[in-house]
């Protein structure tokens, strides 16, 4: 577990992501909404218009996308300093949608932390506590 990671992320509560990491993670510019003290992290994320599908709700890719960052981020805050690690697949189960403007809040566990591989699942919860998506990504230390 990445100590100084975890107190990074506590001093950013409330702040997003963006100025921190690059590329696609910073496109969908989380906010840090909660760190534990055992490096658990939970994610905010506003449904914005390029963001949606046809319908004017929450894109199926973009729910992917929110997932996958959430443990990858989960991931690279509890493994070891020289770990790296990229996702071998993803599972998704959509329940809910969600349309512009509604903030969305993911949580992650680290099922496991294996030798060579990591399992993980998620959840995506709207601000009524309603479930919107979980799922669940295994990924492969990279060497």
């Amino acid at each position: 577990m990445k100590e100084s990671v975890i107190a990074f992320l506590k001093e950013n509560i409330g702040k997003t992501s963006a100025g921190h990491i690059t590329g696609f993670g910073a496109w969908l510019n989380a906010t840090i909404f909660d760190v534990k003290d055992n490096g658990d992290v939970l994610l905010e994320f506003e449904v914005r218009e390029e963001m949606l599908n046809p319908m004017g709700t929450i894109h199926g890719g973009a729910i992917a996308a929110i997932l996958d960052e959430a443990m990858g981020m989960q991931l690279f805050v509890k493994s070891a300093d020289e770990d790296a690690f990229f996702a071998l697949n993803i599972s998704v189960d959509f329940v809910k949608n969600a349309k512009l403007g509604e903030k969305l809040f993911v949580s992650t566990e680290l099922v496991r932390l294996g030798k060579s591989t990591a399992n993980l699942k998620s959840i995506i919860l709207n601000s009524k506590n309603e479930v919107v998506a979980h799922g669940s990504s295994n990924f492969l230390k990279v060497k």
